[in-house]
């Protein structure tokens, strides 16, 4: 029997068996379970399409060419199903269910862990509504205990300066209504701090107030023990359309485009952001230019005193602009500093703790050992980080970023070197410079859902979902431009700012108080305002990356602005306004606060003596100091110019010993041609003919 024979007969074969089947109805069914299994396949594959789709700005094109194999997919099983019920054999229903099961349980893995991580971008993004909630409190030392201890007599506050706002005025209605409180018991104010002062004073019995009012207020001077000063008596809660008069919008900026982004830290015991609106206790402002792959990091001293936008441009602390909103935190950063704020990002520091846990640590090299309270902020207990190159666990993380003070308790161990401030603002850097490093090392998908997970609860921002996806092209671009992305060498240039001033204890304006207030120096504020329009491309000025180094020094990036300290204006007390009559030493000078004597400008105080002396200043190759000796500077003599921070010699221009000379300046030194002993003219090499010996007679010459 011939192949061809053989191949005839099998298929006689499977067709008899297949009429078989037909007439036995064997596969009814197996039919019915098939048509439910391939319904769920092609729910599945729709789902993964959509959820392709919905990765806006993320590799389009290959999007678009698996979303059309799996569409191709489908149709090729459809079709290889519709064979299989025609002609009903076991081993294609066999060979249908095994492709079903395996590209199924692929695809249905991959669209729920892309529909994870975009429902994590739509949760950290503004979105169109929120929750918003408002409550009606009263001291817990009053009369008032619970809400039905109100009555026609009581005296209750509210904020009427916008009554579209819904915290503060639009859903006191519903606490109104429902505990029949009338429109005579309302006190009316312009903003939340005089209310809470009056409530405090007993001039009213209630206030009207957001139910995060403890987050909000617990770190200001006068209201520091809130939480336990008073009791809620009743809430609402609504989820709303966002406010664009109140509420920070989403932008319209490109990240294609030169940016700035607003990162502020939220100090607060809740571990959701949606439970705390906290004043901003860490503010930090990066600008990114995506042309030159330049950013520059400054970090805003919570105690600078500024002019707050919507407490009718009272100077008082920059973090006092938090209580009221994150559009008020914006627009007295933006005044501030004179640049436009297109995004922001609010991090929970309890947040934060829980995302360090989910990298499994991270590493720094600690500046010096410290305590530090926990997400507790009680002294009870402690967490302590040694200096040095540390693995840190999240609460470690934690204090080292909180740390600005030291803690008498934990010993002369852990309370060693400078605390303020700026130095906090440097370990925040660190951590999450950190942090980016061992985000880049994850390997597997648990860990990645962990990360999800605590960057969703303890982040929200004005980005919407393509905003944030499109940093994918971003990240794209740094690591296409990179060979080796490490610490070490890293395509990134950030540049640091440093905000030089004075501070002393002057009268706040929204507290109405002395307080500890820092006022920035004219002059550093103007060099980092410089900094940042430049880099987002407002000035004419062009970024340049060259620099010039010695081999015998140890080269160290220079931080804008921490060398200028003039232009620090002065500022009364609340029991002085007189001029000052203290009277300051040799090379001294009255601070911010009208009282305290501080070191003038080129001079340091000499802790030994608590006097100031002249300060001491290494310059940089081709630097030299400043008249007042205060910063380096490119001396006028000697040619070179002041580019970007740097001292270098201009292109079209030669260094001539220590001089930058241009170069058609240059005049060529004219060969000198050398005469020899005969007449003749020296070789290419200055070289003459050597001259005949004449110690000896030649033989038949009379030498006598």
């Amino acid at each position: 029997m011939t192949k061809i024979e053989k191949k005839k007969l099998k298929k006689e074969k499977i067709n008899a068996k297949v009429i078989e089947n037909r007439k036995k109805g064997k596969f009814k069914k197996f039919n019915l379970f098939f048509n439910i299994l391939f319904g769920m396949f092609l729910m599945i594959s729709a789902y993964l399409i959509y959820n392709l789709y919905r990765l806006t700005g993320i590799e389009t094109i290959i999007r678009y060419i698996v979303m059309f194999l799996l569409g191709f997919l489908d149709i090729f099983l459809l079709v290889k199903w519709f064979k299989a019920m025609r002609k009903p054999l076991i081993s294609r229903y066999l060979v249908i269910f095994f492709c079903l099961l395996i590209f199924g349980a692929g695809e249905f893995f991959i669209a729920k862990t892309i529909n994870k991580g975009l429902n994590v971008v739509e949760n950290i993004s503004i979105g169109k509504y929120r929750n918003y909630s408002s409550s009606l409190v009263a001291m817990s030392s009053g009369n008032l205990k619970t809400k039905k201890d109100i009555t026609e007599s009581t005296k209750i506050g509210r904020v009427n300066a916008n009554k579209k706002d819904y915290e503060a005025y639009v859903l006191t209605k519903d606490i109104m209504k429902k505990d029949k409180i009338s429109e005579s018991q309302i006190v009316d104010y312009d903003d939340s701090i005089s209310m809470l002062y009056d409530l405090y004073e007993g001039k009213i019995d209630a206030v009207f107030i957001t139910s995060s009012y403890r987050e909000t207020y617990k770190t200001m001077d006068k209201f520091e023990n809130i939480e336990s000063e008073t009791i809620v008596l009743d809430s609402v809660k609504k989820k709303l359309k966002v406010q664009k008069e109140i509420d920070v919008v989403a932008s319209t900026k490109s990240i294609t485009e030169p940016f700035t982004i607003l990162l502020m830290g939220v100090d607060s015991t809740e571990e959701n952001l949606s439970d705390s609106s906290g004043l901003g206790d860490s503010l930090m402002v990066i600008t990114y230019n995506p042309d030159t792959l330049n950013v520059t990091v400054f970090s805003i001293p919570r105690d600078t005193f500024v002019p707050i936008t919507c407490y009718r441009n009272v100077n008082s602390k920059i973090t006092h602009a938090a209580s009221g909103g994150d559009k008020c935190m914006i627009s007295t950063i933006e005044n501030f500093l004179d640049i436009n704020i297109d995004y922001y990002a609010k991090i929970n520091f309890r947040g934060l703790m829980k995302l360090v846990d989910a990298l499994g640590g991270i590493d720094v090299d600690v500046p010096y050992s410290l305590c530090e309270t926990t997400m507790w902020r009680t002294e009870t207990y402690m967490t302590y980080v040694k200096e040095g190159h540390q693995h840190l666990n999240g609460e470690q993380a934690l204090g080292l970023s909180r740390n600005r003070k030291t803690y008498p308790r934990c010993g002369a161990e852990w309370n060693k070197g400078v605390r303020n401030d700026f130095v906090r603002g440097q370990n925040q850097q660190l951590v999450i410079n950190a942090i980016i490093n061992k985000a880049r090392t994850m390997d597997n998908i648990t860990q990645f859902y962990n990360v999800l997970e605590a960057v969703g609860s303890s982040m929200t921002t004005n980005m919407d979902r393509k905003q944030i996806l499109s940093f994918y092209n971003v990240f794209k671009n740094i690591l296409i431009n990179s060979k080796d992305l490490t610490d070490s060498n890293d395509i990134i240039n950030m540049q640091k700012l440093y905000l030089n001033g004075s501070g002393g204890l002057i009268k706040d304006g929204i507290m109405n108080m002395n307080l500890y207030e820092y006022v920035p120096s004219t002059e550093s504020l103007n060099a980092i305002k410089k900094a940042m329009r430049v880099n987002l491309g407002l000035e004419d000025e062009e970024p340049s990356y060259s620099f010039s180094f010695s081999a015998d020094e140890e080269y160290s990036q220079k931080v804008i602005g921490k060398d200028l300290y003039g232009g620090v204006e002065k500022y009364e007390t609340m029991d002085d306004s007189s001029s000052s009559s203290t009277t300051c030493g040799t090379n001294e000078e009255l601070g911010a606060d009208n009282q305290t004597c501080v070191c003038k400008n080129g001079y340091e105080r000499n802790k030994s003596t608590n006097t100031c002396e002249k300060k001491k200043i290494t310059c940089p190759a081709n630097e030299e100091p400043s008249k007042d000796n205060s910063i380096c500077v490119c001396p006028t003599w000697n040619g070179f110019q002041n580019i970007s921070g740097s001292c270098v010699c201009p292109s079209g221009n030669k260094i001539i010993g220590t001089q930058c000379v241009k170069e058609e300046t240059i005049t060529p030194i004219e060969p000198v041609q050398v005469d020899c002993w005969d007449g003749s003219k020296a070789d290419s090499e200055d070289q003459c003919p050597a001259k005949p010996d004449t110690t000896t007679c030649p033989e038949g010459s009379n030498c006598d």
